[in-house]
């Protein structure tokens, strides 16, 4: 496909799309830390994250809920693209439902503590379960897709991590709505989850960026082009 030419080498659509994923991860993570260190009244070790939509930082939440969509959908455009087989179709498949669920949850607030069980609530339950499930297994499913090649082993079991620890973040916050012992954590938890798939969405984003994905040359300085 033709684009921007760089020295000897056209940028890939697979590099363009994980350097839009990058820069999606970076506004998201911009947009936590910032609801993190205002003054929002909520405990990062009690509260859901979620609960930063139900305040008056709501705009805030939205801005990085948005961004954690635009970077899946570039990882979906990118993984598409990288050539990586027939394989990869199913974490596309996942990465898009990530993403979409993302672009969408913010419109569907959380039910605010205590408060009746409302329809918009639920919506916003179901959307967070498949966010981070869609997410855990795209991740765990993408290392199968990897290992198929030597040179990218590093790759395969750094997701293969991330997707299990996805999967035991996301375990372990149900438990903690069971367990009143656990439920005081829920907070850490959750946020321990999001950690892992901020990690995720930036290892192969700059896979995706790079061109390491497709085994083209990355586009840092350093880089010998090919002819």
């Amino acid at each position: 496909m033709p684009g921007r030419r760089r020295g000897t080498r056209a940028v890939s659509t697979a590099e363009v799309a994980g350097a839009a994923s990058l820069a999606g991860t970076a506004v998201a993570i911009g947009a936590l830390a910032y609801l993190h260190v205002a003054r929002t009244g909520l405990s990062p070790l009690h509260d859901a994250v979620s609960r930063f939509g139900i305040t008056s930082y709501r705009a805030w939440y939205r801005v990085m809920t948005i961004a954690m969509g635009v970077a899946g959908a570039g990882i979906a455009v990118a993984l598409g693209s990288a050539g990586l087989g027939s394989g990869a179709t199913t974490v596309v498949a996942l990465v898009a439902v990530f993403s979409a669920c993302r672009l969408a949850i913010s419109w569907f607030p959380m039910d605010a503590p205590g408060s009746p069980r409302t329809s918009t609530g639920q919506a916003h339950g179901l959307l967070a379960i498949v966010t981070f499930a869609s997410v855990g297994a795209a991740a765990i499913r993408l290392c199968r897709v990897l290992e198929v090649d030597p040179r990218l082993d590093a790759l395969a079991n750094t997701s293969r991590i991330l997707g299990w620890a996805t999967v035991v973040f996301l375990v372990l916050l149900f438990l903690s709505r069971l367990a009143p012992e656990l439920r005081r954590y829920f907070g850490a938890t959750e946020r321990l989850l999001y950690l892992a798939i901020l990690i995720w969405l930036v290892v192969i984003g700059t896979a995706c960026a790079t061109g390491h994905l497709s085994g083209d040359c990355p586009l840092w300085p350093s880089c010998h082009l090919r002819s």
